[in-house]
This record gives structure tokens, C-alpha cells and sequence, in this order.
């Protein structure tokens, strides 16, 4: 935890003890008192006032960490209700427990003048019931701006990263160097009148395309994804050596399914970046598995020694901006382990869509 963190977090430590502090102390000042009440009787009223708010200010925490998130946020109203009327209905009736409970123990208050011998205190306290309903607003009121405030800040910053995202994927991440290779070896094909010419160009033509147009939309469907996942690795292939394998294998239905652009793509990179090796045997390992509600992607490479330096260098700072966009966009909506074994490097993640 950063120290601006923690601060603030001390902040709003203060200003709820405080605020807390000056509710318990609202009834000592301005609840009037006769002058003959004596100490066993002042002492009783005073316990009751503190306990009864004490019950209040868990109510407060309980349904603004509680209540809301596990029942109103899921839209699981009826719970939510029910329980509300419940606290509601116990509060009310929350002096006549106490008072069937302790005052008999204690001597009665002189009778105020004007009130009748026979006089009934109601069954449900007014003064409780709006108390609760003040501190049921205020919490539910407290937590949907804080919500909002939240979403704000997110659209705000996803508007930011993606962005960000997309001038870094236009400079690094389809970079000069896999340009470079790429058109050179397509000459070389083009030089021996070669038949894979035409779709060669095509799908660097689809790459290039696919990075200036989709990457622009905040989700594209899954399928463009894997097509230009699948055209990225064709070209990659182009430039190996027969001491490289690659193995990239689509298990489900993608169609009707989307995912934010340009996501596969770090992961598949890094792969061929230090996966690969004109001496040493180099399989790389891709799976991308789609289930009904989420999807499973995993990238494993050989590790060699002249890689291994770099990649200690240089790998994390592209997993760490991918771990940035998942963050803002998926949120607790994914999970990505990272390997990093003596021999193997493998990433996997997972993700609903």
C-alpha cells in the first residue's frame, strides 16, 4: 500500500470516527430531561441511547458493505427488502426489548404532566423508524455516488489506456522490425515468383487494416481477434527455421463472442520474441479455449540462453501494460498466471466474455 493510500485511508478513518462521535453525543445534548431524574435512571437512559445508536451505526456499515453489494447490486431486490423491513421493524420495537428487558430494573420517570395514566407508548418508536430510514438513505445514498464516482473515474481512464493502447500497439507492438522481416521475406517470395506471394501481402494488408480500424472500437468481435492472431503467426512462421514448431489450436465457437482488441496479441509476441532459436529446438504452444461463459488462452515457450538475459529485461514491461488494460476492462472478471519455469515460459489466462 502506497503512503497516499494509507493516508487517505487514515482520512477517512477520522472524519467516520468523528462523524460517529458527534451522532452518539445528538441525544446528551438535545434529548430534554427532567431535573428529578435520578442517577440509576439518567445511567439507564443513557445506555439505551448509546446501544441504540450503536445498533444504528452497524446497520450503517452493514448495509453500505453488506446488504447492497450481495443483494442490490445483484438485483436480488426482494432479499434486499425483506431484510430492510425486518432491521426496520426490529429497530422500531427496539426501546419496548430494551425496556422489557432492563426496566424493570430501574425506578420509572415521573409521569410527564398532560399525559394520561392509561397512555400506551406506540408499538413501533417514531423517533427509531426515522432515524433508520435517515441512516438507510444516507448509506444507500453514500454508496451509489460513490459507485458512480468509481464508474466515472474507469470510463475516464479506460478512455485514457485505450489510447494509450493504441498509439503503443502502432509504434511497439506491430513494430518496424516485424515490418522489416516481414517485407523482406515477401520480396524473397516475390523474387521466386513464389504462389505464396499474393497471400502474404494479403494478410499483412489484413494485419495492418485490422490495427487501424478495429483497435479503434472498445471490443471487436472474437473471431477478427483469432483471424488476425492466426494471419500475425503465418507471417512469424515465414522467417523460421525447421528447429521451430508452432502449434496454434481454437477450441469452441467464437461466434457472437467479443473481446477487447489487440489482447492476444503481447502474449503471442513475447513468444516468438524469445521463444525462438536457429540452433536450439524452439516449440511454441498456443491454446485458445472458448466455453460457454469465458475463455481460456495460454502461450508456452522453450527458454534459451540467449534469450533468457532479454527476456528478464524486457518481458514484463509488455505483460505489465496487458495486466493494466485487463485490469480496467475485465477488472474481477479474469485471472492471469505467469510461469516462469527453468526451461518454460507460459502464460495463462483466463477471462468471461
Amino acid at each position: 500500500m502506497t503512503s497516499s493510500i494509507l493516508k487517505k485511508r487514515i482520512v477517512q478513518l477520522v472524519i467516520h470516527i468523528a462523524a460517529w462521535l458527534c451522532f452518539l453525543m445528538i441525544p446528551f445534548v438535545f434529548y430534554p430531561r427532567p431535573r428529578d431524574f435520578s442517577f440509576f435512571t439518567e445511567r439507564y437512559f443513557s445506555a439505551f441511547f448509546i446501544l441504540n445508536n450503536i445498533l444504528l451505526i452497524a446497520f450503517y456499515y452493514l448495509n453500505t458493505f453488506l446488504f447492497i453489494p450481495q443483494w442490490l447490486d445483484k438485483k436480488k431486490f426482494l432479499i434486499y427488502v425483506l431484510v430492510i423491513l425486518s432491521l426496520l421493524i426490529f429497530y422500531g420495537c427496539f426501546p419496548r426489548i430494551y425496556h422489557s428487558l432492563f426496566g424493570s430494573l430501574q425506578p420509572l420517570p415521573p409521569r410527564p404532566p398532560g399525559r394520561p395514566r392509561n397512555f400506551q407508548q406506540p408499538l413501533l418508536s417514531p423517533g427509531n423508524i426515522a432515524v433508520f430510514l435517515l441512516i438507510l438513505v444516507f448509506s444507500t445514498g453514500i454508496k451509489v455516488i460513490n459507485e458512480w464516482l468509481r464508474s466515472e473515474q474507469r470510463t475516464k481512464e479506460i478512455a485514457n489506456e485505450k489510447l494509450h493502447a493504441e498509439l503503443s500497439f502502432l509504434k511497439a507492438q506491430i513494430n518496424p522490425h516485424f515490418l522489416f522481416n516481414t517485407l523482406n521475406n515477401i520480396y524473397a517470395l516475390a523474387s521466386s515468383q513464389s504462389d505464396q506471394t499474393a497471400p502474404a501481402v494479403m494478410k499483412l494488408s489484413s494485419i495492418m487494416r485490422y490495427v487501424l480500424t478495429e483497435a479503434r472500437n472498445d471490443v471487436v468481435p472474437l473471431e477478427k481477434e483469432i483471424q488476425f492472431t492466426t494471419h500475425y503467426i503465418e507471417l512469424q512462421k515465414m522467417r523460421l527455421t525447421d528447429k521451430s514448431s508452432i502449434d496454434f489450436t481454437v477450441k469452441g465457437d467464437p461466434l457472437g463472442r467479443q473481446i477487447a482488441p489487440l489482447l492476444l496479441l503481447p502474449f503471442v509476441e513475447n513468444a516468438f520474441k524469445y521463444g525462438v532459436s536457429t540452433r536450439e529446438r524452439s516449440p511454441i504452444s498456443i491454446l485458445l479455449e472458448i466455453d460457454k461463459d469465458s475463455m481460456y488462452f495460454s502461450v508456452t515457450n522453450h527458454k534459451h540462453i540467449n534469450t533468457t538475459l532479454k527476456m528478464a529485461d524486457n518481458t514484463g514491461i509488455g505483460i505489465h501494460n496487458t495486466k493494466r488494460r485487463l485490469d480496467l476492462l475485465y477488472e474481477d472478471k479474469y485471472k492471469l498466471t505467469i510461469d516462469d519455469g527453468p526451461v518454460e515460459f507460459s502464460v495463462h489466462l483466463n477471462i468471461q466474455v
